[in-house]
């Protein structure tokens, strides 16, 4: 685990054993909240390699809230790989445009996503549910239109199933 994410599931556990915890939300081994929130295999094994160092017991929330983060940086690594093809002139017409259209994917779900952080950070789920199905879509509508074989392709395709899986983590605290 890098040390921006060693940093956030410190100051997620941290932030929640001081008492700042969210009514009704309810506590679950990290596996535990993977098995009930994922669908599949994928699903599941992607949620414990991001999980497993987190805390062993927390609130729902902690779990979310730094899948939700973990997704937002890479959205950051993902826009400027894009860029930087972009910039380097090597992308065809038809893929530059494809990837301008996911520069500007990325930058809705990057805000959906960091207002489904703070949502859950405050304990106000008001418009948790919307922001999480706005971030999935933009994701979504990123991935296909990417070619394949694109550079970027296999990238956003991780990039949505994190989402995904947010969403998910987040459905633990929302209601399915």
């Amino acid at each position: 685990m890098n040390l921006v994410a060693a940093t956030l599931v410190v100051s997620l556990t941290a932030l929640f054993i001081a008492g700042d915890a969210c009514n009704l939300v309810p506590k679950l081994r990290w596996s535990d909240a993977c098995l009930k929130a994922c669908d599949t295999a994928a699903q599941y094994n992607l949620c414990a390699e991001k999980l497993q160092r987190g805390p062993e017991v927390a609130e729902v929330t902690v779990y979310a809230i730094l899948v939700a983060r973990l997704a937002r940086m890479s959205y950051d690594d993902s826009v400027a790989l894009a860029v930087r093809m972009i910039s380097g002139g090597s992308l065809p017409g038809d893929e530059r445009a494809a990837y301008q259209h996911c520069i500007d994917s990325y930058a809705t779900a990057r805000t959906e996503i960091v207002g489904v952080t703070t949502d859950l950070t405050n304990c106000d789920f008001a418009r948790t549910r919307r922001e999480y199905d706005y971030a999935v879509d933009a994701m979504n509508s990123c991935v296909s239109g990417l070619k394949p074989t694109t550079p970027l392709a296999a990238r956003s395709a991780a990039d949505r199933d994190l989402t995904v899986v947010a969403y998910d983590l987040g459905a633990l605290v929302l209601g399915k």
